[in-house]
């Protein structure tokens, strides 16, 4: 049993990852092709690290590396990027490899909603581990506002970090 869950998401988060307006310009410039589809998020390509370089978030490295050195810890990365997209599991283990970070799991989205998705995740995963406190890592404010009313309903205390103000609110329940 590990006292302490930890969750980071994966864009924009525990990496920069491109964004669509950014990133299909340099797609554009670096393969001399257009973009090919309509859509960005759920493509496999917008990892490919033969064309992109994604950096590491250093702010949320450190706190990574402090989660790391927790010996009663248990780390996962959750995403809203979709398993089902071919490519996508392994270009993101790339990049994870690249910046030698390791989960003891790897989430990605089954289907549908983001925030349905983390939410049935990281209540299994609480239920899985037994964890005293839940710490999340995020970047999507629509979504850190409704974390905040999900917490309260939680068997343990919950940690919510708001990666792009480097807030911190945590739900004693």
């Amino acid at each position: 049993m590990s006292k302490t869950l930890y969750s980071f998401d994966f864009d924009d988060t525990l990496c920069h990852t491109p964004d669509h307006i950014e990133g299909k310009k340099y797609w554009e410039k670096t393969t001399g092709l257009s973009w090919p589809y309509n859509g960005w998020w759920g493509k496999a390509e917008t990892l490919d690290t033969e064309v992109f370089y994604v950096p590491k978030n250093e702010w949320v490295y450190q706190r990574y590396l402090d989660a790391v050195a927790d010996e009663d810890a248990y780390l996962i990365m959750a995403t809203g990027r979709l398993r089902k997209v071919p490519g996508m599991r392994e270009n993101i283990d790339k990049i994870l490899n690249q910046h030698n970070l390791s989960f003891d799991e790897v989430h990605l989205n089954w289907g549908g909603d983001t925030f349905i998705f983390k939410t049935t995740l990281f209540e299994e995963m609480i239920e899985k581990t037994g964890c005293e406190h839940f710490v999340m890592y995020d970047d999507r404010h629509e979504h850190l506002v409704k974390f905040e009313d999900w917490a309260k309903k939680q068997p343990c205390d919950v940690t919510i970090v708001d990666v792009k103000n480097k807030t911190t609110k945590t739900i004693k329940n």
